[in-house]
């Protein structure tokens, strides 16, 4: 316990050095009248984990953004694709200390603060589970009661994450307790309403994550999806986001990265992302790069270096700020789901409704002028093809597009219907792979080496095969 209030207050003291949220929490300030500290109640509790939570995304997003070809390194040094198993971590960080909070507020009778915290634990056994496969559950959350954990089947780890979801629903429908979350909630500032939104919006992603997994159809996937959407995020207003603040202590991470990659001219995007984009005169260019030095707009080859006189676009620094979100689930993301989920039905004409929607959600988000949007919109390169193969493709694709240094979806879904297209030779230069990026997670050596249940299994070939729900054919 004394190891877990430690984790937290080091959280919280860093999300209050990063959000500037000192404002919430009291603090000792005169030296001759020092007060006994107060409870660590859940209303302490909750921020860390967020931040935790957050903290997790952020590291896991790096790796996924060079190999889904976002953007683009100008070096010399060959790239490394491999996957390391840094989100094992969460087991002794988020997930644990979420799984606290949701015993504390359980056993306390604070509802709202157990519903918030059976999310973030749900959407870290899906995690587990889409990138390991397979993996302790909550015997591994039971410290030296169980010093080898079992192992549990992706489809075990989806089913009590399923639940926990369930839970919260209910939970974070009804009375609160006696503590009430709010602006200890930073990300949705005591909103339940909106909290109930995201888990049935967390539902739906994770139920298209299944569609071709081992015993279901994409048909019955779809149905499944489409069902959690009907009470899934409404606009934008309902994203699920960390919105940092504007002075150094507090900037985005991908601003960072900004400055650290090219201090004066900002990342560059990847020659896939901006192709993508031209193939279609896509207005947001204008807002999320720099015109290239000969004109229009032009992405680079990972690793490689530009010719001098002919310098690629950069992403715009009016675009990344040091404010840039952190992402977990966005509403133009469950309009997308939609919209793959009307193509696997075949039904074109609501797959054109929610793509379109979809899109403009994101667009509008963008700052595009509305004129813009009508144009995009009404071009025959959006119309929607009377085929599934096809029609996923276009949907993924725009959903790719709509989802630049946001969540991790491109990587998920990438694996899951092989779209975009990715030629890895045209986009990286001396490429590890030319045929594949990783497609799962690797276990820690140290869990193979201490875990039997872990060495049972062994260490997958991750270029082969990702998880139980990696079975689409690969073209």
């Amino acid at each position: 316990m004394k190891r877990f209030i430690k984790y937290i207050l080091v959280a919280l003291v860093t999300v209050i050095m990063l959000t500037g949220c000192e404002e919430w929490l009291d603090v000792n300030t005169d030296p001759n009248g020092i007060v006994d500290s107060p409870a660590i109640t859940e209303d302490i509790y909750l921020i860390g984990i967020e931040a935790e939570w957050v903290q997790q995304l952020v590291s896991q997003s790096v790796n996924y953004q060079t190999w889904t070809c976002y953007y683009a390194a100008q070096q010399t040094t060959s790239p490394s694709f491999i996957i390391g198993p840094g989100q094992w971590n969460c087991y002794a960080g988020s997930l644990k200390h979420a799984i606290a909070l949701y015993d504390k507020a359980k056993e306390n009778g604070n509802n709202h603060y157990q519903g918030i915290a059976a999310i973030i634990a749900a959407w870290h056994w899906f995690n587990l589970a889409d990138l390991f496969d397979k993996a302790p559950l909550e015997q591994a959350m039971k410290g030296d009661e169980y010093p080898y954990p079992e192992v549990a089947s992706q489809e075990a780890l989806y089913a009590h994450a399923n639940s926990l979801l369930d839970e919260a629903i209910v939970l974070l429908s009804g009375p609160s307790g006696e503590l009430k979350p709010a602006k200890d909630d930073y990300i949705l500032k005591g909103d339940m309403t909106k909290w109930v939104k995201a888990a049935y919006s967390i539902r739906a992603r994770q139920a298209m994550r299944l569609s071709y997994g081992t015993g279901t159809t994409p048909v019955a996937q779809a149905d499944i999806t489409l069902a959690a959407l009907q009470n899934a995020m409404t606009d934008n207003s309902n994203d699920l986001t960390w919105v940092h603040g504007s002075d150094q202590g507090n900037w985005s991470s991908i601003y960072g990265r900004m400055l650290y990659d090219y201090s004066a001219e900002g990342m560059t995007p990847n020659l896939i992302l901006v192709d993508l984009m031209n193939s279609c005169n896509d207005p947001r260019r204008a807002i999320m790069f720099t015109e290239a030095e000969m004109g229009g707009y032009k992405g680079m080859q990972d690793r490689a270096m530009f010719v001098e006189g002919d310098k690629p676009s950069r992403f715009s620094y009016d675009w990344i700020v040091p404010t840039f979100p952190d992402y977990m689930i966005t509403y133009h993301e469950c309009k997308f789901l939609e919209a793959e989920a009307y193509a696997l039905k075949s039904d074109w004409a609501n797959c054109k409704i929610a793509l379109d929607k979809a899109i403009r959600a994101d667009m509008e988000q963008q700052g595009v002028d509305e004129n813009d949007i009508l144009t995009y919109l009404a071009q025959p390169e959006l119309d929607v093809p009377d085929n599934i193969e096809d029609a996923q493709k276009l949907v993924i694709e725009q959903k790719y597009i709509a989802n630049v240094f946001e969540t991790t979806e491109q990587y998920f879904d990438w694996i899951r219907t092989g779209y975009p297209v990715i030629d890895f030779v045209y986009a990286i230069k001396d490429t590890d792979n030319s045929e594949t990026m990783p497609r799962r997670a690797m276990y820690p050596a140290d869990e193979i080496d201490k875990n039997p249940n872990i060495r049972a299994i062994g260490q997958p070939d991750y270029f082969a095969k990702g998880t139980s729900w990696d079975n689409k054919p690969r073209k």
